[in-house]
C-alpha cells in the first residue's frame, strides 16, 4: 500500500508496481542506475532488475519499523529522482 502510494505521488518516477510478498520489483520513469545510486546515498540498497526497473528484496525477519523506514528513504530517493530529471530539462 505505502508503494502504491509513492506511486500515485511520484506518477514520473514510479511507473509500476511488480511481484507480491516481500519480493518486489519496481518499474522506473528514471535509469535503474541512477536511481540505484540515489537510493544508496539514502543508505537503502536496491537490486537492478532489467530494463528501468529496481527490485526491493528484505529480509524475511523485516519489522514493521524497518519496512517503514525504507519506504521513508525510497520516497527521499523518488524526490532526488524528480529534482534530477528536472535540473536535466
Amino acid at each position: 500500500q505505502q508503494l502504491a502510494g509513492l506511486k500515485d505521488r511520484y506518477p514520473d518516477v514510479v511507473l509500476d508496481i511488480r511481484g507480491k510478498g516481500l519480493l518486489i520489483g519496481v518499474k522506473l520513469g528514471t535509469p535503474n542506475r541512477e536511481f540505484m545510486q540515489l537510493a544508496r546515498d539514502q543508505h537503502l540498497l536496491v537490486a537492478g532488475g532489467g530494463d528501468n526497473c529496481v527490485r526491493l528484496l528484505p529480509p524475511l525477519t523485516l519489522t514493521l519499523d524497518e519496512a517503514r523506514e525504507a519506504i521513508e528513504r525510497f520516497e527521499r530517493a523518488c524526490e532526488a529522482a524528480r529534482a534530477k530529471a528536472k535540473e536535466a530539462a
